[in-house]
């Protein structure tokens, strides 16, 4: 018992450091909704909603973009590829995939908002 105690833990350690080790390692950071809510009141940012386009007329944030996923092309967006970049889906599942094209495109500052427009609206 001791041994499967011992084992399990370890294994949840290295899953752990695995996770932290990765999470950032390919240039893209996770951020909050409250997060870009600062952003949104203190800076010009550049928000990219990759919702497709009838979401993104139900409802979005002011400032943001819309860059459906369905056509994202990450090589063909005007910004710099060292300028930071957010960018928000409907719950952060295509907003991950977007920004994985703008990593492989060349952007070097992506940020992926967690939750995104879910976790938003419930922040409200």
């Amino acid at each position: 018992m001791k041994k499967i105690s011992l084992f399990v833990g370890i294994l949840a350690v290295m899953v752990i450091f695995i996770f932290v080790i990765t999470s950032e390692k390919d240039g893209i950071r996770k951020i909050d909704v409250k997060t870009l809510q600062n952003k949104l009141e203190n800076e010009e940012i550049t928000l990219l909603d990759v919702r497709e386009v009838s979401e993104y007329e139900g409802g979005h944030i002011e400032e943001a973009v819309n860059a459906p996923l369905s056509s994202f092309d990450a090589t063909r967006l005007p910004y710099p590829k060292d300028a930071p970049i957010y960018v928000i889906c409907r719950s952060g599942n295509r907003s991950a995939q977007a920004a994985m094209q703008l990593i492989d495109a060349g952007y070097t500052e992506i940020y992926d908002v967690s939750g995104g427009m879910i976790s938003w609206e419930a922040n409200e």
